[in-house]
């Protein structure tokens, strides 16, 4: 069981944290609180500015750094999805929102790893049980007194995997092997750390197989009994270094210092919206024994197949869109608002494959996004998830207006044939 010895000031320093007798009774500082007390940054603009690993992250990824690391200190595992997503409910916020704003470098790396349930319970959804942990970048950036210990023990495994690479006396003509086992990877960092070094076999290599500079030699599951580390993947010496700002500078050499580009834009076809409509009206026609649609031949609805020159004209391509999703003949589901949400309530009912379901669910969500962006325009008080919405679809609300709108089209096309490919399927 890991347990760090930890300072008796400051946040975190509960009885779950200094590791005292009735730490699973003392829950942390509520989260709503925590994050009331964080400035508040629109979404588009926190994507804007973080350039590098060294800019702090967003506030609303603190937050969720904040909630993961909370529970590490009272279980001493990563927490599952399902806890994630009720705590920072409490704050306002929505966990698939958040998890979709987190920049990513190159190699997909993150503020934040998804580390999936291989055993979901059956009936549930199956990422409930998918464990949410934090990589090296999110540590460093958490400020928990814990994250730092973390870290700490990261960066000594690095320095102890150093240290066999330089021990090796290498053959000219035969590849000999470099390896580390896992019980000599604890020794290594209980003797650097010393009462700080506590840590379990399982977490060390979950943090090895979390970065881009150690994961090729490490496996990605953590409960084998026995496991071995191998370094002949590259040389850790631009890893092992003193803090965990260093090692994000030196990974920023590896992976790159910017989140990838947003593709290029290029315009749609004028039609193409409403033949991607059609086809999925049929599609469902053919999937449910019923239309999708109220009022189908959507190759006739003109404003679709416009262009917008400004921000009134962009206002009313985005109605005419909302619109066409608002016509859906699904049936209403219990405790179930709004004609996308029972929808996707639908889907479960004709798609039995879980990963099918998934990906048709995932289709649905891009055009609630879509529709949000109406919603953001026709009504103040849904501005901010406008903001966030076009955050996520990669669209500008101010500028080119054509290019927004071409934007939005192309979302919306690709998330309709992602859906008819479900559909379609077996």
């Amino acid at each position: 069981m890991t347990t760090f010895a930890m300072p008796t000031t400051g946040r975190g320093t509960s009885a779950a944290s200094t590791g005292t007798p009735g730490a699973a009774d003392t829950k942390p500082p509520p989260d709503a609180a925590r994050l009331e007390q964080m400035p508040r940054t629109p979404a588009c603009l926190t994507l804007a500015i973080v350039d590098s690993l060294l800019d702090d992250v967003s506030p609303d990824a603190r937050c969720l750094l904040d909630i993961v690391v909370d529970a590490w200190v009272r279980a001493e595992q990563w927490p599952i999805r399902q806890y994630v997503a009720h705590e920072i409910a409490a704050g306002g916020l929505d966990l698939r929102d958040v998890l979709r704003e987190l920049p990513e470098w190159d190699q997909g790396y993150r503020a934040i790893r998804v580390l999936r349930d291989n055993m979901p319970l059956p009936d549930a959804p199956p990422d409930l049980g998918d464990r949410i942990a934090p990589t090296v970048y999110g540590l460093v950036h958490c400020g928990h007194p814990v994250s730092d210990q973390l870290v700490k023990v990261f960066l000594a495994s690095v320095a102890v995997g150093y240290d066999r690479q330089r021990s090796l006396l290498p053959d000219p003509v035969k590849v000999k092997p470099v390896m580390l086992g896992s019980d000599a990877l604890i020794g290594g960092i209980r003797r650097r750390l010393g009462s700080f070094g506590e840590v379990s076999g399982r977490q060390a290599r979950l943090m090895l197989a979390g970065e881009p500079a150690t994961w090729h030699g490490v496996s990605p599951d953590p409960d084998s009994a026995d496991w071995t580390w191998k370094l002949w993947f590259g040389s850790l010496l631009p890893f092992a270094v003193e803090t965990g700002l260093e090692y994000l500078a030196a990974l920023e050499e590896l992976i790159g210092g910017r989140p990838e580009p947003q593709p290029s834009w290029v315009p749609v076809e004028p039609s193409a919206l409403p033949r991607a409509l059609d086809h999925l009206d049929l599609a469902w026609l053919v999937r449910a024994k019923q239309r999708l649609f109220h009022r189908p031949a959507f190759a006739r609805t003109a404003s679709l197949t416009q262009t917008a020159n400004s921000a009134e004209e962009f206002e009313v391509r985005c109605n005419a869109l909302s619109d066409v999703f608002s016509m859906l003949t699904v049936p209403k589901a219990d405790n179930v608002e709004g004609p996308l949400n029972c929808l996707k309530a639908a889907l479960g009912q004709h798609l039995d494959d879980p990963g099918r379901l998934r990906r048709a669910v995932e289709a649905v969500d891009v055009v609630r996004d879509v529709v949000a962006l109406r919603r953001g325009q026709a009504h103040s008080g849904a501005a901010s998830e406008s903001r966030k919405a076009a955050a996520r679809l990669g669209i500008r609300l101010t500028g080119d207006w054509a290019e927004s709108w071409d934007r939005v089209r192309q979302v919306t096309i690709e998330a309709i044939y992602a859906l008819i490919d479900e559909l379609e399927a077996g």
